[in-house]
């Protein structure tokens, strides 16, 4: 399978509709053609995160994107990649690894000093991919979601 990894831009919001819906509708969210639309085009029309999506042909068959924080202790930039998603029939072929490469790669041009993602405890296919590629699962903190 032929893919290509690259860098989205607002320009590319149409194609990657169908696999943030996709992705939304895999953790059990209502598709909302607007709302996804929206919080796409905003940003990456605001550059408030990064995108990279992966092409078979003319078709977007995965995404991964990435949003910037701040550590105090480490004085630097730390990126959180938030959403990885390949479509079902483009999984086991390299899609996710391709994306995970890219995002690391990005992390180390842009001098992030770490980067963290989450995932669903059930969610062992992606759990595997990740620490195939070296990620390691948290043992020192703990995490904790505020009631609003």
């Amino acid at each position: 399978m032929d893919i290509t990894v690259r860098r989205a831009s607002v320009n590319d919001t149409e194609v990657l509709l169908p696999l943030v819906r996709a992705y939304r509708v895999f953790y059990r969210q209502t598709p909302d053609d607007a709302g996804e639309r929206r919080f796409l085009r905003k940003h990456l029309r605001d550059k408030t995160s990064t995108l990279f999506f992966a092409s078979s042909g003319e078709r977007a068959v995965g995404f991964v994107q990435i949003f910037e924080s701040w550590s105090t202790v480490r004085l630097a930039p730390v990126l959180i990649l938030e959403d990885l998603f390949v479509e079902p029939e483009h999984r086991m072929h390299g899609v996710a690894r391709s994306l995970i490469h890219a995002a690391v790669a990005y992390a180390r041009e842009t001098g992030a000093a770490a980067m963290f993602l989450e995932t669903a405890v059930d969610n062992e296919r992606a759990q595997r991919v990740y620490e195939r590629e070296g990620w390691r699962r948290e043992e020192q903190f703990h995490k904790y979601n505020a009631p609003l």
